[in-house]
C-alpha cells in the first residue's frame, strides 16, 4: 500500500473514532471531524476557541452527497460547480439542509448550510471511504490569521488535535479560504470572495 492510501486509512480510522484531524484541504489546512458526531464537532469548537454561535463548512465529495444534504439544487449552482472546479474553490451556502440535526450546530439561525464540493484528490477519497461529510474548518485559533501552510500552523491547535496527515506538509495554500456564495431566490449572492 502507497504512502497515500496509509494516510487516508489512518484518518478515517481517526474520524470514524469520533477524534480530530488537522489535513489539507483544497484551499488551507483545516481542522475536521466526521459531521455527523456531535462530540466531535464540539472538541473542534474548543480547540479554535471558536464560539459555538458560529456554523463551520462541511466538505463533500460528490454531487450524490451534496444531494443526501440538500433538497433542491438549482440549475444554475450544478452549471457553477461544473465550471468552477478547476478555479477557486467555492463554499455554496444552501436553504433547508436535510440530514444534518440542528443540534450539530451546523447550520445557520436563517436553517441554511454551508458545504463545499471539494475537487481535491485528498479530500474526496478521505470522504469517499469515510462515506460521511466531514467538518472543514481553518487550522487557526477564532480571531487569528489563517495559516497558509502546515508550519504557520499554531502550536496552541498542533497540541489539541488528535492526528496531523502527514502529507503535503511543505506546500504552501494558493488560496487563503473559498469564496462563499449564497443562494436567495434562485439569485447567487457573494458573501466572500
Amino acid at each position: 500500500m502507497s504512502f497515500y492510501y496509509e494516510e487516508i486509512e489512518k484518518s478515517v480510522k481517526i474520524l470514524k473514532k469520533g477524534k480530530s484531524l488537522l489535513y489539507p484541504t483544497d484551499t488551507v489546512w483545516g481542522l475536521g471531524c466526521d459531521a455527523f458526531n456531535i462530540k466531535a464537532i464540539e472538541k473542534i469548537y474548543k480547540i479554535k476557541n471558536r464560539s459555538f454561535s458560529k456554523t463551520m463548512i462541511l466538505l463533500v465529495e460528490s454531487m450524490d452527497r451534496l444531494y443526501e444534504l440538500v433538497e433542491e439544487i438549482p440549475f444554475f449552482v450544478k452549471k457553477i460547480l461544473q465550471e468552477n472546479h478547476r478555479k477557486k474553490p467555492i463554499t455554496i451556502v444552501y436553504d433547508n439542509p436535510r440530514k444534518i440535526i440542528y443540534k450539530l450546530n451546523l447550520q445557520a439561525k436563517d436553517n441554511t448550510l454551508a458545504i463545499r464540493l471539494t475537487m481535491d484528490p485528498f479530500c474526496s477519497r478521505l470522504i469517499k471511504n469515510l462515506d460521511r461529510p466531514i467538518i472543514s474548518t481553518s487550522a487557526n485559533l477564532s480571531g487569528f490569521p489563517t495559516p497558509k501552510s502546515f508550519c504557520e500552523i499554531s502550536p496552541s491547535i498542533l497540541k489539541k488535535i488528535d492526528y496531523a496527515v502527514n502529507f503535503r506538509r511543505k506546500e504552501i495554500s494558493s488560496y487563503s479560504s473559498s469564496s462563499i456564495l449564497k443562494i436567495v431566490s434562485n439569485k447567487v449572492k457573494i458573501l466572500r470572495m
